[in-house]
């Protein structure tokens, strides 16, 4: 452990000494005939998760407005390429971009990667011994929002995702692995595709740390062979957000999240307990299955200059179908804290470090932004 916490440390400090060195040599500002201010970080990166250990590869930032209106929020795109010492390879892709008045907001998510994991089993009380497979996968989904009331936003979504490879079983005997025994879909891979529509509610005040505002997203997504999927089934996704601020710069968040599949769901698009975002400390996919309830809430608060901190917990499960979901005798916990470094501290765009732990379970996570 001894050795593990000076490796982390020595992360830490070369992650912020890569930062410094970013904004220095790399950062490219601009202001067009109308005013409007882009920046660019670009740095090596040094990320650590349950699910990856460490990891070392590129990320960059590129954060700018797009129009006059000083109350438009920021835009960005995030991207990031990694290397991990359990020999995955992840390349993703991250964007929310306000445009003009903020009448339409285009939100992007896309990523591949080959991934070694792990598996426990589907349900809310598998067994501590897990197997291991791998995936090579490509996941795409764009969301084009209109603004239709204040700050009520409307509009169509698209989700792809191809599993492509799918190995598992390795060194075991036939129909022995969890993978045959509990019958789960798409273990032989899958191919997803639904058109959807989503309703979103955004007050918040900034799009990488807010200190107050409300945020509601319902997202619809009907998978079918009608748009290629291989799997049929339909998704309800529900995202909650608010946020008080206490004091001069001390912020209290709030999260619930939803998630409700009907029909048949591939494993790789099942609901799961456990990321860098809700439930940290759990490796993401210790509890796996159709749906997941949760809920976190963070206490953030600064600390000297650009350093701040934050406390976190959390409690959600996973269920087989939406009636089991609603039960409070299997919660799991979360707890954990963090630290924060501002890269920009007028844009409140921060690298983070946190520590969860869950129940028999824990977990460290090297990121940019905010978990919500």
């Amino acid at each position: 452990m001894s050795n593990l916490l000076r490796l982390l440390a020595f992360s830490i400090v070369f992650a912020l000494a890569s930062t410094s060195w970013a904004q220095v040599n790399l950062e490219k500002d601009s202001v067009t005939k109308k005013g409007k201010k882009k920046k660019l970080f670009a740095f090596p990166a040094v990320i650590y998760s349950p699910e990856t250990t460490l990891a070392f590869g590129g990320a960059g930032n590129f954060y700018f407005k797009l129009g006059h209106d000083s109350v438009v929020r920021t835009s960005y795109i995030q991207a990031l390429g990694l290397y991990t010492l359990r020999k995955q390879a992840v390349f993703g892709m991250e964007s929310i971009i306000f445009f003009h008045n903020e009448d339409f907001i285009l939100k992007t998510k896309a990523s591949a990667s080959y991934f070694p994991d792990r598996f426990w089993g589907l349900g809310d009380n598998s067994t501590n011994d897990f197997e291991r497979y791998t995936v090579g996968q490509f996941y795409l989904f764009p969301q084009l929002l209109r603004r239709t009331y204040k700050k009520l936003f409307l509009g169509p979504a698209f989700e792809i995702q191809n599993v492509f490879s799918f190995e598992y079983g390795s060194g075991m005997a036939p129909g022995t692995s969890k993978f045959d025994t509990q019958n789960v879909p798409g273990r032989k891979g899958s191919y997803i595709a639904g058109l959807g529509a989503v309703a979103s509610w955004d007050s918040r005040n900034n799009a990488f740390s807010p200190s107050k505002g409300f945020y509601f997203s319902y997202y619809y997504g009907n998978f079918s062979p009608s748009f290629g999927s291989r799997f049929t089934y339909t998704s309800h996704s529900l995202d909650v957000r608010k946020y008080f601020s206490i004091g001069k710069n001390s912020v209290i968040a709030t999260q619930f999240v939803m998630l409700i599949n009907n029909g048949t769901v591939p494993v790789r698009s099942m609901a799961n307990i456990g990321s860098n975002s809700i439930m940290r400390g759990y490796y993401e996919g210790r509890y796996t299955d159709n749906n997941l309830v949760a809920l976190q809430s963070e206490y953030r608060f600064p600390v000297y200059k650009r350093f701040g901190m934050v406390f976190f917990a959390a409690a959600g499960r996973v269920a087989n179908t939406a009636d089991n979901l609603i039960t409070f005798s299997s919660l799991k916990p979360s707890l954990g804290t963090g630290l924060r470094y501002a890269i920009d501290p007028k844009e409140k765009l921060n690298f983070r470090f946190d520590v969860g732990f869950g129940q028999q379970s824990n977990g460290f996570y090297f990121y940019i932004t905010e978990a919500f």
